[in-house]
């Protein structure tokens, strides 16, 4: 191989090595493109009825999406929400166990540096199991339903190392169903990795 095909070989290499470090750096601690996320809320669920009490629950939410520029990003989530309420009805006791899925989707718009405000909408599905057991008897009975939720939210999202956004925030959800509607209101952190 003579000197000048070893000299051209080289720099060509040189170059595409260093054209892959600025690429890199293009894309460091930036919201643009794709990106996937998990995260863990806990709050409040309250039915839309009359003598209804607020009950704690926890939701597990995974989401996919991309950025469209430095401030706003679209994606789709998926959320399961699930808490258990035992009531003691003298010799009775019954257990309520209720699931929430939602499917939403959402967009964040960054205000400044990491503080963003959350909108979302789609669709909620409510499993309802109630369990009633006494002395020798035990009954249970299921229902479920589909409806509309929307929410809105504030948080705040920063960068743990190059390509990983740890947040912490809320948000408020109003889920809309055919027999009636609820409110949660959540608190809790997420992680995505653009």
């Amino acid at each position: 191989m003579n000197t000048r095909r070893l000299t051209a070989l080289t720099a060509a290499l040189l170059t595409l090595g260093l054209a892959g470090q600025a690429l890199a750096l293009d894309g460091y601690r930036d919201r643009k493109g794709m990106y996937y996320g998990v995260g863990i809320v806990g709050g409040s669920y309250t039915a839309d009825v009359d003598g209804a009490e607020s009950t704690l629950g926890v939701q597990f939410r995974g989401r996919i999406g991309g950025g469209i520029n430095d401030r706003v990003t679209l994606d789709g989530e998926l959320g399961w929400r699930l808490h258990t309420e035992e009531r003691d009805l003298g010799l009775a006791k019954l257990e309520i166990g209720t699931d929430i899925i939602t499917a939403y989707v959402g967009a964040n718009f960054f205000i400044f540096d990491g503080l963003y405000i959350r909108g979302m909408g789609g669709l909620a599905h409510m499993i309802v199991e109630a369990t009633s057991s006494s002395p020798g008897f035990s009954s249970s009975d299921s229902d479920s339903e589909t409806g509309l939720g929307l929410g809105v939210g504030l948080g705040y999202e920063f960068f743990a190392t190059s390509d990983l956004a740890i947040g912490i925030g809320g948000d408020f959800q109003h889920l809309m169903f055919d027999e009636a509607n609820a409110n949660l209101i959540n608190f809790g952190v997420h992680a995505n990795w653009y």
